[in-house]
């Protein structure tokens, strides 16, 4: 297909087109950091390829930043003009917002994390600026999800400018607090805003948030918006408690309060412990994906050690898992694949039983320090065989369009007397 205007429009129109696939690279490049740094020290991997920096916090940015960002822009910058009824994203925003999600790959994988986070940081309020005018002249309101949603998205855009301005220099616990709303709350509370929506789904189950979408902002609409709203500041309090209080109990209780809040939300919204009524490994999945981003923070309110490992149970089995599938459904869905929905397809089984090892991989390996360069790596190669099945298995799709029947021609009218040629 020629790249024209045209095509660009059509990309424009429906951003996830183009920000998955780069997502996914970002992502595969993310995890492949780790071993490049520890190539002395892998027999298969050329010295010459070894990393210069010790790429944790470029690693961690990476992974927020150009993985799971990607895919948030890709999803919303097309799903919410739709809900809004507003016109799609311009041809030139749409150049704005991908050379600034490349540039901020770019830098992080250089190592220069703090302009990777100026360019995140500005990324996303121009997303927020664009989706916000949508908002403001859109003839109907989207989903009440979309609060908790436009909360965790900013979150996300002050804790990587906080980080990126005041960086190591500032005060600790403050630095602690943004580092949160970066790391999880930028993740956390768009997943439980957009689940709202897009979990029933995928589960077969009353679609809540669906329903109260129209014109008008009704009376349930409202509150449903206060409940997301109320959600996100208690779990913004929550991050800023656990930063300041320095207090291992506290920071236990406020993980099983975050346990508690998404379980209730999840459950209330979702649907996911009722009987069965979708199947498929869609379905599956994101329940195995529920069952891991609550059991990732449960883990962390019992033990404190090894946090940094087992905080991979919520990033890979949680947020990972579900992004892919939520994903998944994306693509099926605005490519006239909805026969798949579902289906137990094998690639996707495949690519959640890998991305389930993956994560036991890398939990584990921090347990055992003997073997624990060698789990790394492992895991950061089995997340890049995640990414080249799901790649080959869904990106054609982004090039897809569902089909749509030809217009029959009307019927031609008799011709009145005043229009028959008489000549003949």
């Amino acid at each position: 297909m020629p790249v024209n205007k045209q095509t660009i429009q059509r990309i424009a129109d429906e951003p996830y087109r183009i920000f998955f696939p780069v997502a996914l690279l970002a992502g595969a490049l993310g995890v492949m950091l780790w071993p490049l740094f520890y190539a002395s020290q892998i027999t298969w991997i050329p010295n010459i390829l070894q990393l210069k920096f010790y790429p944790n916090f470029a690693h961690a940015h990476l992974m927020i930043e150009g993985f799971v960002a990607g895919f948030a822009i890709g999803f919303v910058g097309t799903a919410l003009p739709k809900m809004l009824s507003a016109p799609a994203l311009r041809r030139w925003q749409l150049g704005l917002l991908l050379g600034l999600h490349l540039s901020l790959c770019a830098a992080h994988l250089l190592g220069y994390t703090r302009t990777g986070d100026a360019l995140f940081a500005l990324m996303m309020m121009c997303m927020l600026t664009f989706l916000g005018l949508r908002v403001k002249n859109g003839k109907s309101v989207p989903p009440p999800g979309m609060l908790l949603a436009g909360i965790g998205l900013v979150s996300g855009t002050l804790g990587a400018a906080w980080m990126s301005i005041v960086g190591f220099s500032g005060d600790a616990q403050w630095y602690l607090f943004f580092q949160r709303l970066l790391y999880q709350a930028f993740i956390l509370l768009p997943l439980l805003g957009i689940g709202g929506f897009i979990f029933p789904m995928i589960l077969g189950t009353t679609n809540h948030h669906a329903q109260l979408g129209g014109p008008k902002a009704s009376r349930a609409w409202k509150n449903k918006a206060i409940e997301g709203g109320i959600l996100g500041v208690l779990l913004i309090l929550s991050y800023w408690i656990e930063a300041h209080s320095g207090s291992a109990d506290q920071i236990k209780h406020m993980a099983w309060l975050r346990v508690a809040l998404c379980f209730v939300w999840i459950t209330k919204e979702s649907g996911w412990l009722k009987r069965k009524t979708a199947k498929g490994v869609m379905a599956f999945s994101l329940r195995a994906g529920i069952v891991c981003l609550l059991g990732g923070m449960i883990t962390t309110g019992i033990w404190q050690n090894h946090k940094i490992a087992l905080d991979h149970s919520l990033y890979i089995g949680g947020f990972g898992l579900i992004t892919m599938i939520v994903a998944t459904r994306v693509i099926y869905g605005h490519s006239g694949q909805g026969k798949k929905f579902q289906l137990w397809v094998k690639p996707l089984c495949w690519c959640t039983g890998l991305l389930l090892f993956t994560m036991l991989t890398r939990v584990t390996a921090d347990f055992m320090p003997e073997i624990m360069i060698s789990h790394h790596a492992y895991a950061a190669l089995l997340w890049v065989v995640v990414s080249i099945i799901w790649g080959i298995a869904l990106l054609p799709s982004v090039r897809k369009y569902p089909f749509t029947p030809p217009t029959p021609p009307k019927p031609k009218s008799r011709p009145s007397v005043m229009d028959m040629n008489f000549r003949k």
